[in-house]
């Protein structure tokens, strides 16, 4: 499936659609074609055009602010897939997320315990370590020691898809 990035009025990355939409919306007149797809075009029987990769609305949309939502998988993502204790490179399948303050310690205090930044990405060998106690207890501390876990300052449409294509890279940060 191709995918379109359409842009706001103001150049804000807005959505991701398909192509179809993208081309409806583009027969409709209510975007521009701001980058095409290179040596591709779309040919009907009547006419041909420059398959769209990054469209822009013509007119301004007020659209509310996503944030990335907290999930393991966007965690792991957040930390590259890295055990910010030791600092060990995973893979999906080993990878696993701690949490700094303890689930039964957060039930304790009534806070939230899966928040961005009570958790990280861990190796199972140092979420064994630490178990169910905190890193002072521990003795443990971050590999980096300038980590602090936050929410990811990514756009919501990369972090959500992953990757992008070299035409949106202008318009959408990584």
């Amino acid at each position: 499936m191709v995918s379109v990035l359409l842009l706001n009025a103001s150049d804000e990355p807005l959505a991701v659609v398909s192509l179809k939409r993208a081309v409806g919306l583009m027969f409709a007149d209510k975007v521009d074609l701001i980058r095409p797809v290179t040596d591709r075009v779309l040919r009907s029987a009547h006419t041909e055009i420059p398959m769209p990769s990054v469209i822009r609305l013509r007119y301004y949309v007020n659209a509310p602010h996503r944030t990335v939502a907290w999930s393991r998988v966007n965690v792991l993502k957040r930390d590259h897939y890295t055990c910010q204790y030791c600092g060990h490179k995973m893979s999906a399948a080993e990878a696993t997320v701690d949490h700094i303050i303890p689930v039964s310690r957060c039930r304790e205090i009534r806070a939230e315990p899966n928040t961005w930044t009570n958790t990280v990405a861990c190796c199972r060998k140092c979420q064994k370590r630490k178990a169910d106690k905190t890193m002072e207890e521990t003795g443990m501390k971050f590999y980096n020691p300038h980590f602090t876990p936050k929410r990811p300052r990514v756009n919501y449409i990369v972090f959500t898809l992953g990757s992008a294509p070299d035409e949106w890279k202008k318009y959408v940060r990584v």
